[in-house]
């Protein structure tokens, strides 16, 4: 078994035969697994999932059905990575769907380069209308490359740490899952994924549609959502002076985890929370110099004061 993809399935009665079928029309005779996660979902979701598995007879031993009681995306996840037989392991969240030529695309390069440690690929926003966008500027490379300080610094200044966005050789969680109970599991995890990994291949495609989803799970600004934002910096910060990489993915996930909190709380709360959380961030040694992205620079020096200037500016229409 080649490659595990790994798709978690809760309250997505609305997407999931969309989802399911971009998987299965396009699964090979061979190599490749499906493992379905039902994360005690209370609606119909699974048993919408079972009835159309049924309409493909032929893949029934490539297809993995898993039932646990609901702990959450995080939970779901390590669940199907621990049942994996594949090699390598995907991730595809049940409201998202893979383009046609995924599958064709990640095996070929897996079985051109079988020692890979990464593969990551474009993608592309869709809605509900099907109208899509583009989602994440083109990173400057294509093939495959050796993570190098230069490659590494620049995929830590963008923070794009969606699982989905990548395919891992399933040795590199040997020793790490993704935290249970924890919005924005990817970001706690993805990064030291990378700093476990020598080889990546870039493929200069949109491979996968990610949903606009209003009602997902981290699209409101809950004070769970944002608390655990802030957590996810302070676990950052944990390992910063080790890994100075995490330097400028630090800034950007705490301005996230300040801005939402404008949005959602208020000055004087996310005013407290970035007083707490700069009192640790001066507490450590801090490379900025790491940090590529000026917005990001620019929070790191003046806090909220530059959140409020640039929401001034967005609203007079002098940025985009």
């Amino acid at each position: 078994m080649l490659l595990s993809l790994i798709i978690p399935v809760y309250r997505v009665e609305k997407y999931i035969q969309t989802c399911l079928n971009s998987v299965l029309s396009q699964l090979p005779a061979h190599g490749v697994e499906v493992i379905i996660v039902n994360d005690g979902t209370p609606d119909h979701s699974m048993a919408m999932a079972e009835a159309l598995i049924a309409d493909y007879p032929h893949l029934a031993e490539h297809i993995v059905c898993l039932h646990q009681d609901n702990q959450g995306l995080s939970a779901a996840r390590n669940t199907g990575i621990e049942q994996a037989r594949g090699q390598y392991l995907a991730f595809l969240d049940s409201d998202d769907t893979l383009k046609e030529d995924y599958i064709a695309q990640i095996l070929k390069v897996l079985q051109q380069h079988p020692h890979l440690d990464l593969i990551q690929f474009r993608a592309e926003r869709i809605n509900d209308e099907g109208d899509t966008s583009p989602f994440l500027s083109a990173l400057p490379y294509s093939g495959l490359k050796l993570l190098n300080s230069d490659i590494l610094l620049d995929i830590f200044n963008r923070s794009a740490w969606f699982s989905w966005l990548r395919v891992y050789h399933k040795d590199l969680f040997a020793t790490l899952r993704f935290p249970v109970g924890r919005n924005y599991e990817d970001a706690y995890t993805t990064p030291f994924l990378f700093l476990k990994s020598k080889s990546i291949y870039f493929i200069d495609d949109v491979l996968l549609q990610y949903r606009i989803n209003h009602t997902g799970i981290t699209a409101t600004k809950s004070t769970k959502n944002i608390d655990d934002l802030g957590q996810g910096a302070l676990h950052y910060l944990d390992y910063v002076e080790q890994y100075p990489l995490f330097t400028p993915t630090l800034m950007a996930i705490s301005q996230s985890y300040i801005n939402d909190s404008l949005r959602a709380e208020g000055y004087a709360k996310a005013q407290q929370r970035w007083d707490t959380l700069k009192q640790h961030i001066q507490q450590k040694k801090i490379q900025e110099d790491l940090i590529l992205n000026r917005g990001n620079r620019l929070f790191y020096r003046f806090g909220l004061k530059f959140l409020l200037a640039d929401r001034m500016l967005r609203q007079l229409g002098l940025k985009k």
